[in-house]
This record gives structure tokens, sequence and C-alpha cells, in this order.
């Protein structure tokens, strides 16, 4: 299989090669085991071929190799199954590829930033809509869920990628290839100015992890982290206990790791406020990487 990337921003396009038909497995579905993943998309799952330093753009597939002794934290994956539909069962990329990239960003950032893939149409009669992903190991397909736009969380499966595992899709062959998306795994009510910063940080040494050597001098690293929604009028509120210190306006333009149009309130890690302070966001806020 042949891959290429292209980098712009934070984000790598990774372009996959052709998908190619994947035989039905077996009817004992095989546990995915040791992983969790918390971030905007509930369920972990990923993969390309070697992946890259991400940012809003694209890198040059890194040479991850992971060793058995290196120690992570522990993982919880989440698996949606759709009865009413039949198994994806054409293969689209390696799973191992895409797993050892996606331990590397998870094991630099003690757990605080994960990779996720997101799926984009390689013809133009391919569509995302109604997309969806399976990982394949010696078992039966593994469901996993993509969440709207065609993004899902590369899942930690120690025992898959042992298996020369692979992602599986109900799409034709060829019709999709796929990005790198950095997402943050922090609980929605686990934010405060202090842990704002260490993200911040643990997701730029996450990209210098991934990112080989040659590629660090022309790779954009992330510049900030945005709560944001997708209608401007949103706030964030800063609270002491349950004081009510301080309302921030959302209402920054940026784009999400789909590139829909949003309004955030960005954070670059020099912000003033005292550490302590919670950060409180609309339900419907997300947290992206930028």
């Amino acid at each position: 299989m042949r891959t290429w990337i292209a980098c712009a921003g934070w984000l790598c396009v990774v372009s996959l090669g052709q998908a190619q038909e994947h035989a039905p497995p077996p009817a004992v579905p095989a546990p995915l085991q040791s992983a969790s993943v918390p971030p905007a998309a509930a369920v972990v799952s990923p993969p390309v071929s070697p992946p890259v330093a991400p940012a809003a753009s694209a890198a040059s597939a890194p040479e991850v190799t992971a060793s058995a002794e290196d120690a992570l934290p522990s993982q919880t994956v989440t698996i949606t199954a759709s009865s009413d539909a039949k198994a994806p069962r054409v293969r689209f990329t390696a799973y191992r590829e895409s797993y050892l990239t996606a331990r590397k960003v998870w094991q630099v950032s003690s757990g605080s930033v994960v990779m996720a893939l997101r799926l984009i149409p390689a013809k133009l009669s391919a569509t995302i809509d109604d997309v969806r992903v399976a990982l394949q190991g010696n078992g039966a397909p593994v469901p996993i869920k993509v969440s709207s736009g065609g993004v899902f969380v590369v899942p930690l499966n120690d025992d898959i990628a042992a298996q020369d595992g692979a992602f599986l899709v109900n799409k034709g062959r060829g019709e999709l290839t796929a990005n790198i998306v950095l997402q943050p795994s922090v609980a929605r009510d686990a934010w405060n100015v202090t842990r704002v910063g260490q993200v911040l940080q643990d997701a730029r040494r996450a990209v210098r992890a991934i990112t080989p050597w040659y590629k660090r001098p022309f790779a954009s690293d992330v510049q900030s982290l945005a709560f944001c929604a997708a209608e401007r009028g949103s706030a964030l509120q800063l609270m002491d206990g349950e004081q009510l210190i301080a309302t921030l306006p959302m209402n920054e333009a940026a784009v999400n790791d789909i590139n829909q149009p949003v309004f955030c309130k960005i954070f670059d890690g020099e912000d003033k406020y005292p550490g302590h302070y919670r950060v409180v966001m609309p339900e419907q806020a997300t947290v992206l990487l930028l």
C-alpha cells in the first residue's frame, strides 16, 4: 500500500491505498481490551499507515515503534454495535500502523490526548453520513463508533495489533482517505486553567513524538486549545469553587475537526487566570486543539 501525507497546520492528511475486499470474519467476536479513550469521540478506534504529525493538515507517516515494556495509562474502549446493518466488509487500512502512532500519542501525553481518524471521501460518489467502521482481528469484526462527520478515535488493542488486524468500512475500494486528528481526552467536568495549559503542552509533545525528525522543521505545532460551539453567543464560566469569577464569550471564529465553522474561546497557554479556576462549558460545547 502506498502512503502519502501532506501537512498544513497540526493535522496530517494521510492518503491510504485503495481498500481491498475482505472476507467475512468468524462468528465469535474478539473482545476489545485495554483501551480508554475519552474525548469528543466516545470511541477508541483508528488507523492509517504510520501517521504523522497532525495539525490542521498533514505530514508524513511517522516511524513509530512501541516496546512491550512501555507502560500505558489504562484505557477503556466504548463500542457501539448496530444490529440493523450488515458489518463492514471492505478493508480500509492495516490497524497496527495506526495503533503504534495512537499508542505513542497516548503515552507521551499521559493519556490527556488521543489520536483519531477523520474519514474523507476520495471520490465524488462517496458519502460519509452513512459510513460504518469495524476493527477486524482473528475473530468477528468489532463495531467502532463514528461521530458526525466521519471521525473515530483509534482504539488501543494489543491483541488485534499483534494479529495484523485491519479497519473495515462499508464503502467501495478507494472511496475513502483519512486525516489524523488529535483530540483532548479530559472529562468535561475536569477542566481548569492549569489543565488547559497542561493539555497544550502534552499535545505539542505528542506532535513532536509522531513527527519524523526530518519533517519537524516544516511541521506546524499545536497553537491553542479552544472551547467551541456551533453558534455565536455561548460563553464559558470561570468558577472559584461555587463562585462565578468571570464569563468568557465564545465568539472567536475557527473550524472544527471536520472543517465546519465554530465560535470559540481560545486559550494559548499563557493566560493569567489563577490555575485552580474551573472552566465550565455549555452543554453542547466541544474542546479542540488548534
